[in-house]
């Protein structure tokens, strides 16, 4: 009995209507025309039957397979083998896929191997037993798969390179971030050795001007007193500078800690304004005004001081002779405001947002001394007292504002 004869006789068994139908051709069609390969083998391993599909994909003609052992479907180290596992399976013949966790192979007539799947399903004709395998070539998703697996095989190198990469960009980072380190510790050093080692002779300096000044006060020498003017004033711009550096060294170590203390804020500004009138130009005029009857504020005096020191001699720096230059205060609504104006040069639009950080000097200002660092200073001093600085610049016209809390606690 033919498979397809086989097949009929288990569907007439189970009493299944079809109308008439030639149930015999019905299954004929089915065999012939499976997607899959079929084929049917006997106990010794023949071939007794196979379908289209299969012929095309071993690359036989029709019935050409047929008598031949199973084995010429193998390939060739698996073939000898496949006899001995075949004589086990009639042994317990069982509905299962074959090579279950291994690669398959099929041999074509010209021996070439492609991967496949086999499905193996036993029946009994007439005390004869008969194996029909279902044969599914798997060339399409194995060439998949294995292009799955050299994408992941890529990505895994590629994520071991880039982990190699971080670790030695990690590792650069490391070294950079030490040597910074000690050149920043190196700078300290030498800012402050610089800075105590030149405060000294300066001194010395300042201190044989005054005498020079003294002795030649009754000779009244116009030239005398000028050259002893300009050497006083330099030393003060000397020593400025170094403070400048000094206290921005103090304040990125860490060590300027705020310290609130009541006091007048008017007294504060008339002394620092009387101050800093010697180092008004010729013509300039400093004024000061206070708003508001309150006058006591809490906050750090030597900040404040610094604060509207560097505002007003940045306003006198920068504006040429003969301008005015105004320091205005005003409390309300438990707020200390600092108001800085002149008429000097003005900030370009396109230095403005530049203009707190640390060392710069705007594009119109490169021919007047100065360390880039007062703005800088003044606005950590601000955060410091929970304060804050605007500004609005435009040529022949600057206003620098300062609020403060009026009552800071200690």
């Amino acid at each position: 009995m033919t498979a397809p004869a086989y097949l009929a006789h288990m569907i007439k068994s189970e009493d299944i209507e079809f109308n008439h139908v030639d149930v015999t051709r019905v299954c004929e069609l089915l065999f012939t025309t499976a997607a899959e390969g079929l084929v049917v083998v006997n106990e010794k391993g023949s071939i007794l039957m196979h379908n289209i599909r299969l012929n095309s994909m071993f690359g036989y003609d029709q019935k050409e397979l047929v008598g031949l052992p199973i084995e010429i479907l193998v390939p060739d180290p698996v073939s000898k083998r496949h006899s001995a596992h075949r004589k086990e399976y009639h042994k317990k013949p069982v509905q299962r896929s074959m090579g279950i966790g291994l690669d398959l192979c099929g041999k074509r007539k010209d021996g070439s191997l492609f991967p496949v799947e086999i499905s193996l399903n036993h029946f009994t004709v007439d005390n004869s037993h008969f194996v029909m395998g279902l044969v599914t070539d798997i060339t399409l998703r194995h060439k998949a798969e294995m292009e799955l697996q050299r994408t992941n095989q890529e990505l895994e190198e590629r994520v071991e390179q880039r982990t190699a990469e971080l670790r030695d960009a990690e590792h650069s980072v490391r070294e950079a971030l030490e040597k910074e380190r000690e050149l920043h510790a190196l700078k300290s050093r030498f800012v402050a050795m610089a800075s105590h080692e030149f405060r000294t002779p300066l001194s010395t300096i300042m201190s044989s001007v005054d005498l020079i000044g003294r002795y030649t006060e009754d000779m009244k020498d116009e030239k005398v007193e000028k050259h002893v003017a300009r050497v006083r004033s330099k030393v003060r711009e000397m020593t400025a500078m170094l403070n400048e550096f000094l206290s921005l060294e103090r304040i990125e170590q860490g060590q300027v800690l705020c310290t609130p203390v009541e006091l007048d804020v008017v007294h504060l500004c008339i002394e620092m304004i009387e101050e800093l009138r010697a180092l008004a130009k010729p013509g300039q005029s400093i004024d000061y005004d206070h708003a508001g009857e309150g006058r006591s504020v809490t906050l750090d005096r030597q900040m404040l001081s610094n604060v509207i020191t560097n505002l007003v001699t940045n306003a006198v720096k920068y504006s040429p002779e003969g301008k005015r230059i105004s320091l205005c205060t005003s409390i309300a609504d438990a707020r200390l405001v600092i108001t800085v104006k002149d008429e000097g040069m003005g900030i370009p639009k396109e230095d403005q947002e530049h203009l707190f950080e640390r060392f710069f000097r705007g594009s119109n200002a490169t021919t007047i001394q100065g360390t880039g660092l007062g703005l800088n200073i003044v606005k950590r001093y601000l955060d410091l007292m929970n304060g804050g600085i605007s500004f609005e610049s435009q040529p022949g016209r600057t206003v620098f504002t300062v609020t403060l809390p009026q009552h800071l606690n200690p």
